[in-house]
């Protein structure tokens, strides 16, 4: 179904210039939604800022805002990406603006929206986690693995606690994770190797973040 056909509520703009300032590439293909995208853009400077920047995207999205998301999520999971940082800068702008309008539209109720926080939150460890220990393995560095990294990120794995791991994240909730790898999967001789390994991983995974 699309965005239109769900809409329920609108927000008042705040700032009337800025209402008006919703990319007419949007408003063409969605003219039913022109009062309800300026009072979004009215009240939050962000997801104005976003509408501009994403609008090819979002036009097209709004027509199917469940598929849209999850072939953002799929994309994210593809494999390891070309250029991490900005796919994941990418990724999160989409889906903040996404889920921003779904919600403040009513067109998902609060558990779909901190459902798909949740998701988008996972995506990016994974994607973030996935690149991270692919370079790893180029350098030479996490002994015992060699060739391309698949989603078992050669072992390491990242467990979510509180609102991530209960899909209940919330638009200002940090990420709580634990990480781990399977050590079982090494020769016990290079195990401290490969846990120096992982640390670094780690930790250019959440600069990443």
């Amino acid at each position: 179904m699309t965005f239109a056909s769900r809409l329920t509520r609108a927000p008042h703009p705040f700032d009337s210039d800025r209402a008006a300032t919703v990319p007419d590439a949007i408003l063409g293909d969605h003219p039913a939604l022109g009062p309800f995208l300026g009072g979004v853009a009215g009240c939050s400077p962000y997801l104005a800022e976003l509408m501009t920047r994403e609008a090819a995207w979002v036009t097209a999205a709004l027509d199917d805002p469940e598929a849209a998301f999850d072939a953002l999520i799929a994309e994210l999971g593809a494999g390891p990406l070309p250029d991490i940082a900005q796919d994941l800068r990418r990724a999160k702008r989409r889906g903040a603006l996404l889920i921003g309008l779904c919600d403040l539209g009513g067109v998902w109720p609060l558990e779909m929206v901190t459902l798909c926080l949740s998701r988008l939150a996972d995506a990016a460890t994974q994607a973030a986690m996935q690149s991270v220990v692919a370079a790893e393995v180029k350098r030479g560095k996490l002994p015992g693995v060699s060739g391309e990294v698949g989603a078992d990120c050669g072992g390491m794995f990242a467990l979510s606690m509180g609102k991530g791991g209960a899909y209940e994240l919330n638009y200002s909730s940090d990420i709580d994770l634990i990480m781990l790898f399977d050590e079982t999967r090494f020769d016990p001789a290079d195990y401290a190797d490969v846990r120096a390994s992982f640390v670094r991983a780690t930790r250019k995974m959440t600069a990443l973040l």
